[in-house]
């Protein structure tokens, strides 16, 4: 009698594990991935500016702040689909202090083992302080914010931990007419082994 009652107690430690690999996705092999963002003050081709817009370091300059939500990160693999990187989101992230330099790592999320080639940014709100004290929400998008981000195609081996670095283009990240601001994220990304 007392090996049913083992084998129940033992399944019933196994069944929030389990639940949780299959929520995460992630339930063959894979490897550890370290997403780290940057920032630099760097323009990118956004779409181009309206004839009452700033754009550029002007609309930059004007910040203290820009609190960022970002809701997922996924990546693309080689069938087409977008897989989640497990991180612990939505996480929000002033990406005006990412100019100071250096890289801010987020909690460390998984892939499966396979072939990927695109990393995919979604953002649900931003937030700015503005240098004359002023505050601005950013209405997004239906959806937010999604920025797909090309990489070199990659391969995630089971067990052989990874860094993605996705470096956030500034320069040409917010517009402003007036006390409005729009927001027109573009990141690039490089990744590495660990």
């Amino acid at each position: 009698m007392r090996a049913p009652v083992r084998i129940r107690v033992l399944l019933a430690g196994l069944v929030p594990l389990l639940a949780t690999l299959a929520c995460s996705g992630v339930t063959g092999p894979h490897s550890n991935v370290q997403v780290v963002l940057s920032a630099t003050n760097q323009a990118t081709a956004a779409p181009a500016a309206s004839d009452n817009e700033q754009n550029g370091s002007d609309a930059l300059a004007q910040l203290d702040s820009a609190n960022v939500t970002f809701a997922s990160f996924l990546a693309r693999n080689s069938s087409g689909q977008l897989v989640s990187l497990g991180l612990n989101l939505p996480m929000t992230i002033d990406v005006v202090a990412l100019l100071k330099g250096g890289g801010l790592p987020l909690p460390a999320g998984t892939l499966p083992a396979g072939d990927y080639d695109q990393i995919v940014v979604v953002m649900t709100q931003v937030e700015l302080a503005l240098t004359n004290g002023g505050r601005v929400a950013v209405t997004p998008p239906g959806g937010g914010w999604t920025s797909v981000v090309p990489v070199t195609p990659f391969t995630v081996v089971d067990g052989q931990d990874m860094t993605i670095e996705l470096n956030l283009h500034l320069g040409g990240a917010f517009r402003s007419v007036g006390s409005s601001f729009g927001f027109y994220p573009q990141f690039e990304g490089h990744h590495h082994d660990r």
